[in-house]
């Protein structure tokens, strides 16, 4: 059976109980000769529920438990934690408007004792691989670039970071030179999520920023979001003048040459190749 939960703040719940299936799995030698009869349990956590009434911003039930049988029934894993993992592996890449996933499987012939059961649980949160663009001119800014990058790795993990380069300011000359760098990881924060975290850290390293374009202690900006495209008051993503700065190219390019900029169809390095000499700031790379 299924059914649906929502959630506080918006979030839409789909529940899969008691789904029967059969699969290859298990260590001894009686176990890979024959199937064995599985249960498996499903929470499926949707984003942000938009209230339209269509299938494209759900997920089919039948569609989705027929793939599990199909999944189970080819797979032959010697253990039920590999087959969780799979499955939630597979399930995240077929359905994008999934964002975490907790699966129970279960082998309820496992043992010949009554009532006797064997189950794992496992539960995972999708990832999204992001690029961001940090600078500062205040306050020793090599060290605001590292203090940044430490505050960034409680919701970043599996950082890149780029060199770290000396650039003359843009728009307001009268202020101290900037110095830039780029992070590429993986987080598992939605793209409003991670804009708020970032405006955390901003405020926590002090930022106060008194017009456009002057001197800051720390600037945090998201450049790519995966492949995704998107356009909000607060948020634009890609970042809107990516494409227009050296300072953010080239660090960009030394961790991520070839990520494809999702509206413009070019590589970070081919958009770094078509910069016109009026969008060069970088002076040095300094670390």
């Amino acid at each position: 059976m299924h059914k649906i939960k929502f959630l506080r703040g918006g979030n839409m719940k789909i529940i899969i109980n008691e789904l029967k299936t059969e699969a290859i799995i298990g260590c001894y030698d009686y176990e890979r000769n024959q199937k064995q009869p599985l249960v498996i349990n499903l929470e499926l956590e949707l984003g942000n529920w938009n209230y339209q009434d269509e299938l494209i911003h759900t997920v089919n039930y039948a569609e989705l438990c027929q793939l599990i049988r199909e999944l189970t029934q080819v797979s032959k894993f010697l253990l039920l934690e590999s087959l969780a993992h799979y499955l939630v592996d597979e399930l995240f890449m077929r359905y994008s408007q999934v964002k975490q996933i907790k699966i129970n499987v279960s082998k309820p012939d496992v043992c010949t004792a009554e009532n006797c059961l064997i189950q794992v649980e496992y539960s995972q949160a999708r990832a999204y691989k992001i690029a961001l663009a940090l600078g500062s001119n205040l306050n020793n800014p090599q060290h605001q670039l590292i203090s940044a990058i430490e505050f960034l790795s409680e919701i970043v993990s599996e950082i890149k970071v780029a060199p770290f380069y000396k650039s003359s300011p843009q728009g307001f000359s009268e202020q101290d030179d900037f110095y830039n760098t780029c992070i590429s990881g993986v987080t598992t924060l939605e793209p409003q999520e991670l804009l708020i975290a970032l405006k955390k850290i901003e405020k926590r390293m002090g930022k106060s920023e008194q017009f456009t374009n002057g001197p800051r202690i720390i600037d945090l900006d998201i450049i790519l979001f995966e492949n995704q495209i998107v356009r909000g008051l607060f948020l634009q993503i890609p970042h809107p003048r990516m494409h227009e700065r050296d300072f953010v190219l080239q660090p960009l390019a030394e961790i991520e040459p070839n990520w494809r900029h999702p509206k413009l169809q070019l590589s970070i390095k081919e958009l770094l190749a078509n910069l016109q000499p009026n969008q060069q700031f970088i002076l040095q790379q300094v670390m």
